[in-house]
């Protein structure tokens, strides 16, 4: 099953079921299914902090969900639109960070971002004035589906409640300028989300999913997700052992080789460039970059 947030006509953000021509609505679905704990959900995250429960009846209308916005017409929101975390790892790819050239980190490197960077599929990544230097990072996202303190290594994965495709992108000169990273990360618009959520249950192992990054159809990263330094369960027995982590929390696992700061010479976005940002079988993330 894959979920998505899908912009209305209102403004506001719906919850819906992929389905093969396109989505169907979850409040369509549950108004004639009797399921008023489902109506009004506006994204994954809502769902997710209803409990098992809750995500088992929206598994259980996906089976025979009509569609009702066809992909054409479908406008995607970032699948979670208001985590209380986006908790990104840095350094978890040794090729990404010989190309760096930096060197293997002793410890796990985190670092924030905020949800004014959210934006969905299809929707523009803008460069603002302050970076001349602006770069992707094409990541597997990991979407927390359940409250999650002190986890054990053994049961992480269990906290998962899906899978989605995160862009990290980055002002490279305000980054290596700033002692802290925050602020060269965490600019509007500079964490594309989606464009869909796999829930957990239809996905693969984490060690099986691949990540590809091109830049106007180049390819430019392309790389097994098993390449991580610290897998997923250990990242998030990690960061439960000290913050507390809430349905809907994104956990961005590192980038692998392939950023325009690597290339020789360090190629860098411009207005107009698209990245498009593959894991099979969650889908496609594709941004255009404006001034």
């Amino acid at each position: 099953m894959k979920l998505a947030a899908l912009r209305m006509a209102t403004g506001e953000t719906s919850l819906h079921i992929q389905t093969a021509e396109g989505f169907a609505s979850v409040e369509t679905l549950a108004r004639a299914s009797g399921m008023e704990h489902l109506v009004g959900l506006r994204d994954v995250g809502e769902l997710f902090a209803l409990g098992e429960d809750s995500l088992n009846d929206v598994r259980a209308l996906s089976l025979a969900a009509p569609t009702t916005t066809s992909f054409a017409e479908a406008r995607l929101a970032p699948p979670v639109g208001r985590p209380s975390k986006i908790i990104c790892v840095g350094l978890n790819y040794l090729d990404h960070i010989e190309e760096s050239g930096g060197t293997k980190p002793k410890n796990i490197v985190l670092f924030a971002k905020f949800p004014n960077c959210l934006v969905g599929h299809g929707e523009a990544i803008r460069r603002p004035p302050i970076t001349q230097q602006l770069d992707y990072e094409g990541e597997l996202a990991v979407i927390i589906g359940r409250r999650t303190s002190g986890v054990d290594v053994s049961e992480a994965l269990s906290a998962i409640g899906g899978f989605s495709i995160i862009n990290d992108v980055s002002a490279r000169d305000v980054q290596i300028a700033e002692p802290q990273w925050i602020r060269g990360k965490s600019l509007d618009t500079f964490a594309p989300l989606g464009p869909v959520v796999l829930d957990a249950r239809s996905a693969p192992a984490i060690e099986e999913m691949r990540i590809s990054t091109r830049v106007n159809g180049e390819v430019r990263q392309d790389a097994s997700c098993s390449m991580m330094i610290t897998p997923v369960a250990e990242l998030i027995a990690h960061i439960s052992a000290s913050i507390t982590l809430e349905p809907g929390d994104v956990i961005a696992t590192g980038t692998p080789s392939g950023v325009g700061l690597g290339m020789t010479p360090p190629t860098y976005l411009e207005p107009g460039d698209v990245i498009s940002i593959t894991i099979d079988p969650i889908g496609e993330l594709t941004n255009t970059v404006v001034a």
